[in-house]
Formats: C-alpha cells, sequence, structure tokens
C-alpha cells in the first residue's frame, strides 16, 4: 500500500516484480519459521519472523493481529527494528490512515501527513543517519 526509498543505492529494474519476490520470500520464511517453533504446530503467529538478514541487507518485519505487514530493508549491521515498525503502525499508520476520513483501507496510502511522519521517523534513526 505504500513504498519509500530513503537511501537505496541500487534502484530495482521493476519495483513490481521485486515486491512479488519478497512477498514469496516472506510467505515461504513465516511457515518456515512456524514449523519450527517450539511445538511445531504449524500454526501462523503475528510474532514469529522479526527479521533475517543476508550479506547484503537485513529485512525487518512486523505483522499486526489483522495481518497487516510492515517490512523495511536495511544494511545487514542494523540489529532488529521491529519496535520501530511497530511505532510506525501504532503512531504513524493509525494516525495519519487508520483514522483519516479520506482515505480507504487497503487502496494504495496518499497521505501527505503519512508520508512526511513516516520520512521523519525513520530517518530520525541512528541506523539511518550511519548509513
Amino acid at each position: 500500500l505504500y513504498y519509500e526509498d530513503w537511501n537505496r543505492q541500487k534502484k530495482p529494474k521493476s519495483l513490481p516484480e521485486e515486491q512479488k519476490l519478497i512477498f514469496g520470500l516472506l510467505f515461504s520464511l513465516k511457515h518456515t519459521v512456524c514449523a519450527m517453533r517450539p511445538g511445531g504446530d504449524g500454526k501462523m503467529t503475528v510474532d514469529g519472523l522479526q527479521s533475517y538478514a543476508t550479506s547484503t541487507y537485513r529485512l525487518h518485519y512486523f505483522e499486526t493481529a489483522t495481518g497487516l505487514r510492515f517490512i523495511l530493508i536495511t544494511n545487514p549491521n542494523v540489529p532488529s527494528l521491529r519496535e520501530c515498525l511497530r511505532q510506525v503502525y501504532s503512531g504513524i499508520y493509525v494516525e495519519y490512515v487508520t483514522k483519516n476520513p479520506l482515505q480507504s483501507l487497503g487502496t494504495p496510502i496518499t497521505s501527505t501527513y503519512f508520508a512526511q511522519s513516516l520520512t521523519k521517523y525513520i530517518r530520525g534513526l541512528p541506523y539511518f543517519l550511519s548509513t
């Protein structure tokens, strides 16, 4: 519903294709995490997958109880930003999207207040300043 680049060095050739790949990867990882967790009942929970890292990036993941997903891709040296994503949801998304009568849920986010608040928050993170 919303995509933003703040400090990306290499732009994707096809953003929709990249988004499909990330969705497929997250779908597979979530199922793997659920199968491997203690108890191994395979039930999907929102607290299973938090982040994963490769040699070139770290993907941070937060999913709400209603299935809304927040993803942030950073330098691989950045620790988990799950709590930051939770703050994006509770302090920015809820305030500027959920409470906005002009914003239809499930449609691309068009609120300039949301975009400005999100950018200010992300750029204020100490990890953003060091990359």
